[in-house]
């Protein structure tokens, strides 16, 4: 664990929760916690702690799972649409159409993420990359202390913006984490003790209901609030 980086909240409650067509993958605020753990060990140990930290993939919890950990030490997370936004990062989690690209600009160690709900290994990993969920899940699962949280985003400094979130809220999004706003719902949720319900694909009124979401961003649920 590393002693809190997913905020003061019941750590067998839900955190994060994917719908990805017929797939539903929950993870408890502990299991996020491992995960951030064994991100930031990753990047510390495995990789003598990168500076520059990038994250070009689509919304998935391994999103927040990534960008926490390489936050947690004290690297600067750069968020991009494409790969080649990257110039300048020793280290990046790309998905695998992103793997060639962020090899031309310079990125040192790719790690590629498959996509699955589940996170599942990749089928073929590209040439010169390493395959994210063979990677991460050997690393332990207590990082000690906490960096700051440096974020870019299109080249410049990213603050989250205050939504008015609390500790009781759900989170409905299905924005791209590459945007301002699908980052900032992201990061203002956490920082509330909020939790999240990541769409990818699927009814968002069903899934809006089945999870008790108390705001949605990026799709209009009627009835609840849109961030």
């Amino acid at each position: 664990m590393t002693g809190g980086l997913v905020g003061d909240r019941d750590p067998a409650a839900p955190l994060l929760t994917l719908y990805d067509g017929p797939a539903r993958v929950e993870l408890s605020g502990a299991t996020v916690d491992n995960w951030v753990s064994k991100t930031a060990n990753l990047l510390v140990d495995g990789h003598g702690g990168p500076q520059r930290v990038g994250l070009v993939l689509p919304l998935h919890w391994q999103v927040v799972c990534f960008l926490l950990g390489a936050a947690a030490t004290g690297a600067t997370v750069v968020v991009g649409s494409s790969a080649a936004e990257l110039t300048g990062c020793e280290l990046a989690f790309v998905s695998p159409d992103q793997a060639e690209a962020a090899l031309d600009a310079g990125v040192d160690d790719v790690l590629v993420a498959s996509g699955h709900p589940l996170g599942a290994r990749l089928p073929t990993v590209p040439p010169l990359c390493l395959d994210a969920a063979v990677e991460v899940p050997g690393y332990g699962d207590h990082f000690p202390g906490r960096g700051g949280t440096a974020i870019e985003l299109d080249g410049a400094p990213f603050t989250a913006p205050d939504l008015g979130l609390g500790p009781a809220d759900r989170v409905l999004t299905a924005l791209p984490p590459a945007t301002g706003p699908g980052l900032g719902v992201l990061l203002a949720a956490l920082a509330a003790g909020a939790s999240l319900v990541l769409l990818r694909d699927g009814d968002a009124e069903a899934v809006a209901a089945a999870e008790r979401v108390t705001a949605t961003a990026g799709v209009a649920v009627p009835g609840l609030r849109e961030l």
